[in-house]
């Protein structure tokens, strides 16, 4: 064998070997976008539900309103139940590029609305967060991570430190 030959042969594995792997990465991010687009189908669906359920208490409470002759809220109730119900119908109706598309032509159309909705967004995110981290301040200080507390002679409450010490100066028994 000519040293041409085995640099034509180790040039055609080299393809192969480039060639197989090119479609197993093709085929592993063609699953994993699957995969993805499924679990998004499902939680849009599980979303359309909880929408679906909601527009339907709407419509109860509607019907209540009007048997205690509140025509105006009844009226007002009722509006809203039916915009929920169309945007429950709207998620289960609408892939995901559709709703990205519709939401970009909301905001050319629309961008004071857009901005004005990314800003409850933001503040409905900051509760969340402020929230769960008093949520988690109280469960670290019922002791959880050592940070007890103890009641001293004086009857303040003193945070016990690590080297025996209970604080505020009194060196008694």
């Amino acid at each position: 064998m000519t040293m041409a030959n085995t640099e034509s042969s180790a040039r055609e594995q080299i393809r192969e070997v480039k060639e197989q792997v090119v479609d197993q990465a093709k085929n592993t991010f063609q699953q994993a976008r699957d995969r993805a687009s499924s679990s998004l189908g499902e939680s849009k669906s599980q979303i359309a539900d909880q929408f679906g359920t909601v527009a339907d208490a709407l419509r109860r409470t509607t019907e209540h309103l009007r048997s205690e002759d509140q025509q105006r809220i009844a009226g007002l109730t009722e509006t809203v139940a039916r915009q929920v119900d169309q945007l429950a119908n709207y998620l289960r109706t609408k892939d995901a590029r559709a709703m990205k598309q519709d939401l970009e032509n909301l905001a050319r159309r629309q961008p004071a609305l857009m901005l004005g909705g990314a800003l409850v967004l933001g503040l409905i995110g900051a509760r969340f967060l402020k929230s769960s981290e008093r949520s988690r301040e109280r469960r670290i200080g019922k002791g959880g991570n050592g940070s007890e507390r103890r009641f001293g002679y004086t009857g303040y409450d003193q945070p016990v430190s690590g080297q025996g010490s209970r604080g505020g100066g009194y060196a008694g028994a």
